[in-house]
């Protein structure tokens, strides 16, 4: 049998302990020359302390890191692998040739910046990727989604990498930006460029990727080919067991008395839209990034200035000027997309994160915290989403996205409210949090409570709700339930209107 080609990165035995807790055991990792290999496991799975092993962040216990067969110490020595994280980081103020050399470095000519080669060296890492560059003049913030993607991709690589770490590359991409985002990097493979891709999207693994490995509990489980794998099968190597499939209740579509009733409603530039959700209804707003779709839940929530239309709760109208704490009284809920910035009470811990809107748990506005109460009410809601570490002092920028993303769901849930509005409820977690998210949802509409979700997930649209709306430019094209609310359907009806003379159904 002829010698194996020697790896770009050969990871031999990597261990790393957290205060007596085991978060590598003895992990084996090989990436190839030219190859895209998938890293994937549940959230607390390993896969944040290997990358952070790899960046230099961590240091690990035991084992050894080789590139082109070399013993490196990334805690400690310059290493040819480049890192583009969920937020790219990107100054969006900034020129796209600027942003280039932010990390590349700034061309100079007798001391002073020599804008010229500025230009032309964004242009030229552009190419050398096989991309077309756009203008490297245009402020970055103009870019699309995808476009910027694609720029992190290229500031990483101005710096001469061997491998490139993406890190849910496409947690926050539309259907098409992701593709868009794939033929990139299947260029870069063509280009001798190593890709370690980390995504907790597993179907769009197939097609993309050349070979998985699974994370579970700090361990490998198993690489193996894409080829010889199926989506059920990567579920196993992550779970330890098969994952029953939840489909969304089709029956229950508009069948109970109105929670939330939208007429004419104008936000943000956006609409008139008018539609309604019932008891016991999961009801998904969704369009492609930049539709309009996402200011409306906070319109609703008060957190958005209402510009005109009525907005009414359980039959009563809500002043259009309410603010977000009476909102919250009223019963309407709201699960912030960035739950770092707009959830996490940074510094605080897990059972501070989960009470600030529960009086009957902190105690009155003047009161003291009842802090047996809130401990015993914490553990409670710890214990039913699963979140690891289970600890309710523990802080919250200790937890994985995944676990974090849990503790804000729990927060929501002890506020029993009337309906609960829902932005991006899984982006960026694994499929076990997934799961139990969406089953979390669909058990709270058989209480009669309403749920809107708002996304651009149009997998999770598909498979968690009753029925979805399609917003385009602003208003609603599409309603879709039943055997019609299909990904194909959502992704065909959310484009009308996307080519320029394109008119929304």
């Amino acid at each position: 049998m002829p010698d194996q080609p020697q790896p770009v990165v050969d990871i031999r035995g990597l261990t790393k302990r957290f205060l007596g807790t085991l978060a590598l055991d003895g992990v084996d990792l090989a990436i190839g020359a030219g190859e895209i290999h998938a890293l994937v496991g549940e959230n607390g799975a390993g896969k944040s302390t290997l990358i952070k092993i790899l960046a230099g962040i961590h240091q690990a216990d035991h084992g050894e890191i080789r590139i082109d067969g070399r013993i490196v110490h990334p805690h400690s020595e310059h290493v040819p692998i480049a890192f583009v994280h969920q937020d790219l980081g990107l100054v969006d103020e900034m020129s796209v040739g600027e942003n280039v050399a932010l990390v590349a470095g700034f061309p100079r000519r007798a001391g002073f910046i020599f804008w010229p080669r500025v230009w032309e060296q964004a242009e030229r890492i552009y190419r050398a990727m096989g991309v077309d560059p756009p203008d490297p003049r245009t402020q970055a913030g103009r870019l699309g989604a995808s476009g910027k993607a694609v720029l992190g991709i290229v500031r990483a690589l101005s710096r001469n990498a061997r491998v490139v770490v993406l890190d849910e590359p496409t947690a926050s991409l539309p259907g098409p930006d992701a593709a868009h985002l794939f033929e990139v990097l299947h260029r870069l493979r063509g280009a001798g460029t190593s890709i370690l891709y980390v995504s907790h999207r597993l179907n769009e693994l197939f097609g993309l990727v050349d070979r998985v490995t699974t994370l579970r509990d700090g361990r490998r489980v198993r690489t193996a080919p894409i080829g010889e794998l199926t989506p059920d099968a990567i579920v196993r190597d992550m779970l330890g067991r098969d994952l029953e499939a939840h489909h969304a209740a089709s029956g229950a579509a508009g069948g109970g008395k109105p929670v939330l009733e939208i007429t004419d409603l104008r936000a943000g530039g956006q609409g008139p839209l008018s539609f309604r959700i019932a008891a016991g209804e999961v009801v998904g707003l969704v369009g492609l990034r930049g539709a309009g779709h996402e200011a409306i839940g906070r319109t609703v929530f008060g957190a958005h200035p209402q510009d005109g239309g009525t907005i009414r709760l359980d039959g009563a109208v809500l002043p259009p000027q309410e603010s977000v704490a009476a909102r919250i009284r009223q019963g309407v809920a709201l699960l912030a997309g960035d739950r770092l910035a707009e959830s996490a009470l940074a510094g605080m811990s897990l059972r501070e994160n989960l009470f600030p809107n529960v009086p009957n748990v902190r105690g009155g506005l003047f009161s003291p915290i009842w802090t047996d109460r809130e401990t015993a009410a914490a553990d409670a809601l710890l214990d039913r989403f699963d979140v690891r570490p289970r600890n309710p002092n523990a802080q919250i920028e200790w937890l994985s996205g995944g676990n974090q993303q849990k503790v804000f769901v729990g927060r929501w849930l002890a506020t029993d409210a009337r309906l609960y509005i829902m932005e991006e409820p899984t982006a960026g977690v694994d499929i076990g949090a997934k799961a139990l998210i969406h089953r979390t949802l669909r058990d709270l509409v058989t209480k009669g409570t309403a749920v809107l979700v708002v996304s651009s997930d149009f997998e999770e649209i598909a498979t968690l709700c009753d029925r979805a709306l399609v917003v385009v430019r602003g208003r609603i094209a599409a309603e879709l339930s039943g055997a019609a609310l299909t990904v194909d359907a959502l992704l065909t009806r959310s484009s009308l209107g996307a080519a320029p003379g394109a008119e929304a159904a």
